[in-house]
């Protein structure tokens, strides 16, 4: 008798363990799937608020996997792209100062790009030879957008502001641009304010985001 219970448990055992349990779903599309929020409390997660020494990975939730919402370890050293991205371009033999819409090869849909540093050397200026370092002007950067092959591409363009270089002598561009992957940046949306002269040119955001207030 004892024989034929525990090989009674153990055929129960098995068959639980194949078996698929469901939380407020009645069709489960995995061992244990839960239909609305849940609430996991251990101490093996560490939520001790110290400074950051450790070398961290991410935890996301897809939405293009069968069923949709499994949880992925996201360990960028195995992605060619990270959710946040820099790297350093370097322009010589730029004539003058002025470099117009520069193709970076990045689709707008899929990137939102910034400039974070920019450094223009070895031209001999135009506005200021007398200084030291050399005065090149006001740097002037901006991301805008090219079309090529029916895609759009983030552009760099980057100039001075009232000062250029001797046209005999072509210089260098050093910048920085930091690359964020648009699937993982959320969208604030447009921001509507006003200048007013008579405040001293000061203006305030009529629609900020509560937490920018």
């Amino acid at each position: 008798m004892k024989k034929i219970i525990t090989l009674a448990l153990a055929a129960g055992a098995f068959f639980t363990a194949q078996a698929q349990l469901g939380i407020n779903t009645k069709t489960p599309q995995s061992t244990l799937d839960v239909e609305g929020e849940t609430l996991v409390e251990s101490y093996l997660v560490d939520t001790v608020n110290s400074p950051a020494g450790g070398n961290y990975l991410l935890l996301t939730r897809s939405k293009d996997t069968t069923p949709v919402g499994k949880v992925k370890l996201l360990d960028i050293a195995l992605r060619n792209v990270a959710p946040v991205n820099a790297y350093k371009v370097v322009l010589t033999n730029v004539r003058q100062d002025e470099v117009v819409s520069l193709n970076t090869g990045l689709e707008t849909g899929k990137y939102v790009v910034a400039i974070t540093g920019a450094v223009f050397t070895n031209a001999i200026s135009a506005a200021n030879t007398t200084t030291t370092p050399k005065s090149y002007g006001a740097y002037s950067t901006e991301v805008t957008q090219v079309t090529s092959g029916g895609k759009n591409y983030h552009a760099i363009n980057l100039s001075f502001k009232g000062a250029g270089t001797v046209s005999s002598a072509n210089g260098t561009w050093t910048l920085t641009l930091n690359v964020f992957e648009r699937s993982l940046v959320k969208d604030w949306g447009t921001f509507n304010g006003s200048v007013s002269a008579a405040s001293g040119y000061s203006g305030v955001s009529t629609n900020t985001p509560l937490g920018l207030q």
